[in-house]
């Protein structure tokens, strides 16, 4: 992976923006929606709690295009704030294996898309990928995005087999890190029924709840 890339959707000759990734000095990888606009958490699996809605939690609407970290150590965070109460707002964090340590296909995140994408704001460059979805069916569509051993994507490719076994239809591109690929695959769902009005992001892991007073990151 280049120290900056794009990640587009390629429709023919029609290109459109979705996001953006960096990779750090430490490995720890950077990435976000190109498309700016309000957020809010909709929802937390807790093992703990079971499920926490808006109302279970206190977690500020966010301004901007959605940016997650996932640092090297293994916290992976989003860039919206969350806590149990007022007092111990912190960034959305769920805590996941050192990257270092990701010996298996890992699902890292999951964004369901709307509608419409905006077309591409700047030229692809060799930094770049983009997702073809020139001969998909129609929508609703979602994106996966994995981190993997770079052997084990590379048999996965050769197998010729789904990267996910619910998907209909797959289109699949990933960038290099080392060791280890972070792959992209917008897909077609055999379990969605509708399309999305705005982006919906799902991060997996293990909820990491801040302490009293310990605001910001």
């Amino acid at each position: 992976m280049a120290k900056h890339s794009r990640i587009f959707v390629r429709t023919g000759e029609n290109l459109f923006d979705f996001m953006w990734a960096d990779v750090s000095a430490d490995g720890s990888v950077l990435m976000g929606l190109t498309q700016e606009g309000e957020g809010n958490v909709e929802l937390v699996l807790d093992p703990e709690l079971g499920e926490l809605r808006p109302h279970d939690i206190v977690a500020p609407q966010s301004i901007g295009a959605l940016k997650l970290s996932f640092h090297a150590t293994g916290q992976y965070k989003l860039s919206g704030q969350m806590g149990r109460d007022q007092c111990s707002l912190d960034r959305a964090t769920v805590t996941g294996p050192r990257l270092a340590d990701i010996s298996e296909p890992r699902r890292m995140a999951e964004f369901f898309i709307p509608a419409q994408l905006p077309r591409a704001s700047r030229a692809f460059t060799e930094n770049d990928i983009a997702l073809d979805i020139s001969d998909a069916p129609p929508p609703p569509y979602r994106c996966l995005v994995s981190c993997m051993p770079t052997e084990r994507f590379e048999r996965h490719i050769a197998d010729g087999s789904r990267f996910v076994d619910t998907s209909l239809w797959e289109s699949t591109h990933a960038l290099t890190t080392g060791p280890q690929v972070w792959v992209w695959t917008f897909r077609k769902s055999l379990n969605d029924r509708e399309i999305p009005p705005h982006f919906i992001a799902f991060l997996p892991g293990f909820p990491r709840w801040g302490r009293p007073n310990n605001v910001g990151v």
